[in-house]
């Protein structure tokens, strides 16, 4: 039954754009946050997570220019060489623009397994483009950020949904 399109995914109204945003804007502040020590290591890219959710549930309210951006943002907020976290979110946007089809024919839990590899890509070209620039590599801890994060998927879809039920306008009969 993992293949099996949902019917209740196929029939939801679309996302607005000011969710979209919102829920970007939150990220960016969940990434503000002052983390320090192994929890830096292991916090959730939300950001990435979000760019993929967004990329898979509303292809026609995003874009390659907005992963970027959001990478540029991204690396603001790190205080990481501009374009490190661009190059990885734009990579994660075309992977999950690739597999948009695929991923959405699976149940939540098996989607996060298809949106790990997603998240992983662009930590290994945040990582690699580091590495080419000479800066201190991670710990192996920072390893199992990928992972934590796809955790997060789990909830995500159900959490965004819900949202976007509560937000819709009663039905007149």
């Amino acid at each position: 039954m993992s293949g099996a399109i949902h019917d209740s995914r196929i029939l939801k109204r679309p996302a607005t754009l000011r969710s979209v945003a919102i829920s970007f804007l939150c990220a960016f502040l969940f990434m503000l946050l002052p983390w320090s020590g192994p929890w830096l290591l292991l916090r959730p890219d939300l950001m990435a997570l979000l760019l993929v959710y967004w990329a898979i549930r509303e292809p026609t309210l995003m874009g390659g220019w907005i992963a970027f951006g959001l990478g540029i943002l991204a690396d603001v907020a790190d205080s990481s060489t501009l374009g490190i976290h661009a190059l990885g979110y734009s990579l994660s946007y075309f992977l999950a623009c690739h597999f948009r089809p695929r991923i959405l024919s699976f149940y939540p839990a098996n989607q996060a397994l298809h949106v790990l590899p997603l998240i992983f890509a662009s930590q290994l070209a945040t990582t690699l483009t580091a590495w080419i620039l000479k800066f201190p590599m991670p710990g192996w801890l920072w390893w199992l950020q990928s992972p934590f994060t796809a955790l997060f998927w789990l909830a995500l879809p159900a959490f965004l949904e819900r949202q976007k039920t509560h937000n819709e306008p009663p039905r007149v009969s």
